[in-house]
């Protein structure tokens, strides 16, 4: 089976962690132990990271000339790529690693590509959990897209319920959050958090706020 089918298949049966450019990628994943798949296609190439328990253990590139694995792979990343971040099963992960280890992580640390942790790290760099309910004045508004984003980049996004409620699981920080429908962009508010969870009202037609 060819590598980009292989990788589709697992994809399928895995959640989908969010979006990052490569540098905040690795970041998360050491912080939250994540083990899984980050994967960055174009039209010219597919570049998958493995991770295990937070270390990118394993590397694949594939172009038209063909795969490389393991460390020859990883001499082929670019600064800021941009990689799609699932969560996989130990079991599937494990056995990608034993066919593509990246054995030299020196190639990620010489380009300032793998963040050294810092022990005693401030609060605001831990994961925390964000939930949000948009309403429009007293109503709840289900069915609404919210987006996270940091700058331009879309971090994740999901739909409200029944309750105009979403949740989503997020390192501390500033972020942008923008709510739209079938009508278009509806209220786009900066949010704030730095707490291990935080719950913010946010109004379509107003302001938001924390409960």
């Amino acid at each position: 089976m060819a590598i980009n089918d292989l990788l589709d298949e697992i994809l399928d049966q895995s959640t989908h962690e969010g979006r990052f450019v490569l540098s905040e990628m690795l970041h998360y994943s050491s912080i939250t132990s994540l083990t899984g798949i980050g994967v960055s296609r174009d039209e010219t190439h597919t570049f998958v990271l493995v991770f295990f328990r937070g270390e990118p253990d394993g590397a694949v590139f594939v172009d038209e000339k063909g795969e490389l694995f393991g460390d020859p792979a990883v001499l082929h990343l670019v600064d800021g790529e941009e990689f799609d971040l699932y969560t996989v099963a130990p079991p599937i992960a494990d056995a990608l690693v034993s066919r593509t280890r990246v054995f030299d992580k020196s190639h990620l640390k010489r380009s300032g590509r793998l963040d050294i942790p810092v022990i005693g790290a401030p609060t605001r760099q831990r994961v925390g959990v964000l939930c949000l309910t948009v309403c429009d004045g007293p109503m709840p508004l289900a069915g609404s897209h919210v987006a996270i984003r940091k700058g331009k980049l879309v971090i994740t996004s999901d739909v409200t319920d029944l309750r105009g409620r979403v949740c989503f699981r997020l390192l501390n920080g500033r972020y942008i959050c923008v709510v739209s429908d079938r009508t278009g962009e509806r209220a786009r508010r900066i949010i704030e958090f730095y707490k291990p969870r935080v719950d913010i009202r946010v109004n379509v037609g107003g302001t938001g706020h924390e409960d």
